[in-house]
């Protein structure tokens, strides 16, 4: 049965056509090209989500598909970022849901980040980059996620891919982060 028909309830819709599966992870090194560290949505497309659907679905959706951030969009635009750790930290307690003032439920425009907030970098600055860069990118802005823009003309950039820190983390195995003093 499709995800998309399930969450797709009064006006709701997460769009997503299939469940991921959890590709193998290669492991990486310090000095590998930072691209190798990235979901590149050329090759597998970005789950995204609307700013009013509910808080509840999308934790649901994303626990079902087995993502941890889908990007916001309004009209074919982005928008915005959200991650099951956004999401998951703004969950009222079930006796205070509807209590947002005007008795409606928590929705991803209430917690998501805003397009001009997120951390990014520019596709050409990260294919010139390794593993030690990202990481100290990481470490310097303390953030978990980095979208990676491609720039089309002077106005104008699409989302290419992101970056997941504790995905990073996994695939660098045994390295401590710690071990350079950042951890």
């Amino acid at each position: 049965m499709n995800p998309a028909f399930l969450l797709a309830q009064q006006r709701e819709s997460i769009v997503a056509m299939s469940p991921r599966t959890r590709p193998h992870l290669p492991q990486l090194k310090l000095n590998d090209p930072a691209v190798r560290a990235m979901n590149d949505f050329l090759s597998d497309p970005p789950l995204t989500v609307v700013e009013d659907i509910a808080l509840e679905a999308v934790l649901d959706g994303m626990f079902r598909l087995g993502v941890r951030a889908m990007l916001v969009v309004r009209d074919r635009t982005v928008v915005g970022l959200i991650t099951a750790e956004d999401a998951r930290g703004s969950q009222l307690p079930r006796q205070h849901r509807g209590a947002r003032g005007d008795g409606s439920f928590p929705r991803v425009a209430d917690v998501m980040t805003a397009s001009f907030d997120v951390p990014a970098i520019d596709w050409q600055t990260l294919q010139e980059s390794r593993i030690s860069d990202l990481i100290e990118i990481f470490e310097g802005m303390r953030v978990g996620h980095l979208v990676v823009l491609q720039s089309e003309s002077a106005n104008l950039s699409t989302v290419r891919g992101l970056i997941h820190r504790d995905r990073l983390e996994r695939q660098l195995g045994s390295f401590s982060w710690a071990r350079l003093g950042m951890g």
